[in-house]
């Protein structure tokens, strides 16, 4: 049912691209006169619509199917229970998981795959009001998600540019247009939730830390799209989480004019977030379920995903770091390969499909700017320029830290390529604004 473009689907979608058009345009003309990066609104949307239009293609009808298929199943499934039993939907759709409420579902709702996977599943409940949008299409639901979702990405991409005003089309490459990551969050998957909950809260984060203004509502907006992140990956929270602490204590301590003082109160804020991230986690372990409860856990987790994904099945689309155990200096030993394995592969030479192979051209890019910068700077003027600035030292960490455990848990091409997409934006920030210091310097 979900493989057809049928006569509805078509009368529809083309509503919805109607509608999100009109609007896009009005947009654009009242804003672009007084805001130049306006100019990449419509063709930032559309880019990503399209996307997505690409994505549904490639998966529908050359796949024939896949996980993307499930999350729309399942939260047409959701959906069609509230017909039924509204008191049940509304459980259902915030996550409730009881023998009681699978007993809603029926051969005329369908059964959710992902029931009794929490992090899937909630991907599931998340996309509830996109299918009913789009009403039960699978294209409408795609071009109305990625409508809607484009406004966060869109004002942080704002963001970026009032913070760095002079590279905003660079800025507009990382964030709108650089391909593998349009593509891969551009489909109803995991991704595109995780990398639009990651931006917003680190715009929220500088709403109410740096504009001082919409504190209210910004705190009310992180707990939502905190929940939503913890739901569905909580290793992506917990690192962004660290980060953002360490953003927000560099700009408390580079706001110390003593030099001693600041010395000292350094460390001090470090070992405080610390004890706030172990406290996070411990109290965020009940939502984000038992194998990321704690530190032990997780990484007794990584260490059976690796060893899953490096079986032989995968074949020449898998790659191996090495064995590890769940000891900190097992995986810390790791690290180097681990992160380069995150942050650049696969290497072009390893491309074994076309996806791969603009995939692996991305890679080299990134890896050859990457040195280029180094070598420009002489190594050690690069780490210390980008220190220089709290926030761009954030996202440089997270971009390592992120690309230690996705290379540290992926042995397969097809998940790294998916998994590292919330990354990419901000490691392609970090090194277009070092191209831009260097050389200006």
């Amino acid at each position: 049912m979900y493989f057809k473009l049928t006569g509805i689907d078509i009368i529809i979608t083309v509503i919805a691209l109607i509608v999100v058009f009109v609007y896009a345009n009005n947009v654009q003309q009242k804003y672009i006169s007084r805001y130049s990066h306006f100019k990449y609104l419509k063709l930032g949307l559309f880019a990503r619509i399209f996307a997505g239009m690409f994505f549904t293609y490639i998966y529908l009808v050359f796949y024939g199917g896949g996980d993307t298929v499930y999350y729309f199943s399942g939260a047409g499934s959701i959906a069609k229970v509230a017909l039924k039993d509204f008191t049940g939907f509304i459980r259902l759709l915030f996550g409730e998981q009881t023998a009681e409420l699978y007993s809603l579902f029926d051969w005329k709702t369908g059964y959710p795959t992902y029931y009794r996977d929490p992090n899937a599943y909630s991907v599931c409940r998340f996309m509830v009001p996109f299918y009913i949008m789009g009403f039960g299409s699978y294209w409408a639901t795609t071009v109305i998600m990625n409508a809607v979702l484009f406004i966060p990405i869109w004002k942080f991409y704002t963001m970026m540019c009032s913070i760095y005003p002079r590279i905003q089309k660079e800025m507009a490459i990382s964030l709108l247009f650089f391909p593998s990551l349009v593509f891969w969050s551009s489909g109803i998957l995991k991704d595109v939730w995780c990398l639009v909950a990651l931006l917003v809260l680190y715009r929220h984060v500088w709403l109410i830390v740096v504009k001082k203004r919409k504190k209210l509502k910004s705190i009310f907006i992180l707990i939502f799209w905190t929940y939503i992140l913890i739901s569905i990956r909580p290793f992506m929270y917990y690192t962004a989480f660290v980060t953002i602490l360490l953003w927000l204590g560099l700009r408390v301590v580079r706001n110390i004019e003593s030099v001693v003082f600041r010395t000292i109160v350094f460390p001090v804020i470090m070992i405080f977030g610390a004890l706030i991230i172990i406290f996070t986690i411990t109290r965020l372990g009940s939502v984000a379920e038992g194998k990321y409860a704690t530190v032990d856990s997780m990484m007794e987790h990584a260490v059976i995903i690796q060893d899953d994904l490096s079986r032989e099945a995968y074949g020449e689309n898998s790659f191996d770091i090495g064995d590890f155990d769940a000891s900190a200096s097992s995986m810390l030993s790791k690290a180097p390969v681990a992160i380069v394995a995150g942050l650049f592969r696969p290497f072009f030479w390893e491309a074994g499909s076309i996806l791969m192979i603009f995939t692996g051209l991305e890679s080299l890019f990134f890896m050859s700017l990457f040195l280029y910068l180094i070598v420009k700077s002489g190594g050690l003027k690069f780490f210390t320029t980008v220190y220089q600035d709290p926030m761009l030292m954030s996202f440089f960490v997270f971009s390592i830290m992120f690309a230690f455990f996705v290379g540290l848990t992926t042995a397969n091409f097809g998940a790294l390529v998916r998994y590292k997409i919330a990354l990419l934006p901000f490691f392609n920030i970090v090194l277009f604004r070092m191209k831009y210091v260097l050389n200006t310097k």
